[in-house]
């Protein structure tokens, strides 16, 4: 259930092209960057990259160190 409301919110997304964008360069997935951009919690460098890329792209304003 939770997991299917998470796709839906990025396949409607305007940002969606972004979120799939980054996920492709950083070899991982739409939904995990769209959850990071939402106040998920980084756990790896790629993360945090990930995290930068938002922030370059205007997705998120800052990223706040754990």
């Amino acid at each position: 259930e939770k997991g299917m409301k998470s796709l839906w919110k990025v396949w409607f997304s305007k940002r969606r092209n972004i979120y799939v964008q980054i996920a492709r360069k950083h070899h991982s997935t739409p939904w995990r960057v769209y959850h990071l951009g939402h106040g998920g919690v980084s756990k790896s460098n790629k993360d945090i990259k990930i995290l930068e890329e938002l922030q370059q792209n205007g997705v998120i304003s800052q990223i706040y160190p754990w």
